[in-house]
């Protein structure tokens, strides 16, 4: 018998402190920005605009009273195509009596980010504005020290791959597959191993083994070689896709995994895979695939001191428009990935929500790449699983189903699977020494993270 799913009103955990004090503070912020955006408008539009204002502030307090969750209106189905799985969950008599805090954590905080984007598709002149994009912005525009650390990297390695592709240097391919691998799982985490200026012998260097292993205290579990492994037995032509988490720096970060990938001939071509409307504050969405090219390349949204960065900066922005261009990098976005579906819908019998279409597409690649933390709940179905219970188990039907895939997540969650026996309490008595009464939330602290594989070919 499957374990039940996390709901908003199990006592103690992250997902009850989610509901209670950090959506109504969401939907807050939310008001501030739209109350700002305001300040510029004028006519039919800033009337528009302050319809929407009063109706987030209504959600707001809907939310923080704990009221039912009610279904979609047959109008805000059709102006905003919302997918009818939403309004049939709520039909279901398991879910009768559903309010805010008592319900799924993982379809809850969906339907909440839906709800949002209902109150603008229904206002002809807000259809596409995204109200998380003032945040999304000036949270990469904070980077910028990261940015240019890493762009002075990436400059440094680009002449260096294809060397390294035709001396056929396997293993200083994998150390710099690894090292990827770890700044697209941390995202902001930028003091790795890699120094600016590192030569491929410093890479290799004992110095740089004790960097690695000292930033993986936090990992634990690590896969990483298995997927290294996959790779290599398609080396070449290999197409790897990533499901995509949050915009700014982490897509950053993805976008130099990917172009790592391809420039040292591992892979043919990477699918980038984001979300169709503005979701959890920051994922990613075409629109922010774009600007991300565009800010690395203004010289005000990216000042720097001096010549090297600023090329550096350049050189990336125009090696990830290429790829583009040549049909190496594609983004696509799918409304499957802001349903509330997990991804044991991923299958060829799911053919409602685009579960058997995204399944067939998938199984042509090498690997998917599941980036972050709401990724791992949709894989695991977001089930009270015990913490050892093995990996293979709590991702169901992915386990079998022809899906090569690696779920690189930073802990921000109550669930968590593949644990060696002893693990968690250990991790929890450490946690529990300054954070008393909350020994299990060393899962949601975003401190530690895991790298999971599984192949069923």
């Amino acid at each position: 018998m499957l374990p039940e799913p996390f709901k908003t009103s199990d006592n103690g955990t992250f997902g009850e402190f989610t509901a209670t004090q950090r959506w109504p503070t969401i939907i807050q912020n939310a008001i501030d920005d739209m109350n700002t955006e305001l300040q510029s408008q004028s006519g039919e539009c800033k009337k528009q605009g302050e319809a929407i204002a009063a109706q987030l502030v209504e959600l707001r307090d809907e939310v923080a009273g704990n009221a039912p969750l009610r279904p979609f209106t047959h109008r805000e189905t059709e102006i905003a195509a919302v997918p009818s799985c939403f309004n049939e969950y709520l039909a279901d008599s398991r879910h009768q009596g559903a309010t805010w805090f008592n319900a799924g954590w993982l379809f809850t905080e969906v339907y909440m980010y839906r709800r949002m984007n209902v109150l603008f598709k229904t206002h002809p002149l807000w259809t596409q504005f995204d109200i998380f994009n003032r945040l999304k912005q000036s949270t990469f525009h904070s980077s910028l020290h990261g940015v240019v650390e890493l762009a002075l990297r990436y400059k440094n390695l680009r002449l260096q791959l294809d060397k390294l592709s035709t001396q056929h240097d396997d293993e200083t391919l994998r150390i710099l597959f690894k090292e990827f691998i770890d700044i697209s799982l941390w995202g902001n985490a930028t003091d790795l191993s890699l120094l600016t200026n590192a030569t491929l012998e410093d890479i290799k260097s004992i110095q740089g083994a004790q960097a690695r292993k000292n930033a993986e205290s936090k990992i634990v579990i690590d896969d990483t070689a298995k997927a290294w492994d996959a790779l290599l037995k398609a080396r070449t032509t290999a197409r790897v896709d990533f499901v995509l988490d949050n915009s700014g720096f982490e897509l950053y970060a993805d976008l130099m995994l990917a172009a790592f990938l391809i420039h040292s001939n591992l892979v043919k071509n990477c699918v980038f895979h984001g979300k169709d409307i503005p979701y959890m504050v920051s994922d990613t969405m075409r629109k922010d695939f774009s600007a991300l090219l565009e800010d690395l390349e203004d010289t005000k949204f990216f000042p720097t001191d001096d010549q090297a960065s600023r090329e550096a900066l350049d050189v990336f922005a125009q090696d990830i428009r290429k790829l583009v261009k040549d049909g190496q990098l594609e983004f696509r976005a799918d409304p499957f990935w802001t349903t509330d579906l997990d991804y044991w819908n991923l299958d060829p019998s799911e053919t409602k929500y685009h579960g058997a279409q995204l399944h067939s597409d998938l199984v042509k690649s090498n690997l998917v790449i599941f980036k972050g933390d709401l990724n791992y709940r949709k894989l695991t179905g977001d089930r009270k699983w015990p913490r050892t219970t093995p990996w293979a188990e709590a991702i169901g039907p992915l386990a079998t189903n022809g899906i090569t895939l690696l779920s690189l997540r930073t802990c921000k969650a109550d669930v968590q699977v593949g644990l060696p026996e002893g693990l968690d309490e250990k991790l929890s008595h450490a946690w529990e020494k300054d954070h008393p009464g909350k020994g299990s939330w060393w899962t949601s602290s975003g401190k530690w993270a895991v790298i999971c594989f599984h192949s069923s070919r």
